[in-house]
């Protein structure tokens, strides 16, 4: 399980990708570098979310050039400003992974999977 926020788990980041969370929402071995498999992305937004569901885009960095590769729907709490979702990463490369609120822009992080 892997947190997301990007470069580390500086409170300041609204995407981060870390080994886990800590029951108290922290996140645990965050960074921007990972083995391929499964990880966990901790998204902070700056006020509370407002909605009940949050869009997650992968996009994958090759060079120039970026291509969306996922999109998912996160169920989070309109009160609460935190969310964490499972993220699998099975290819090496660099990927950019944006968090929205409809057409709002929460953040994004950027993360590089390397084979084992």
């Amino acid at each position: 399980m892997v947190c997301v926020l990007a470069a580390g788990c500086s409170k300041s980041k609204a995407v981060q990708f870390c080994e886990g969370v800590s029951p108290d929402g922290e996140g645990v071995n965050c960074g921007t570098v990972f083995e391929d498999g499964e990880l966990t992305a901790l998204i902070r937004a700056k006020e509370p979310f407002g909605v009940k569901t949050i869009t997650l885009q992968v996009f994958e960095v090759k060079g120039e050039k970026v291509e969306k590769t996922e999109s998912l729907s996160v169920a989070v709490k309109p009160e609460r400003d935190t969310a964490s979702v499972n993220l699998s990463f099975y290819t090496e490369g660099t990927f950019r992974v944006s968090a929205m609120s409809g057409n709002t822009a929460i953040g994004e992080g950027e993360i590089r999977i390397v084979e084992r």
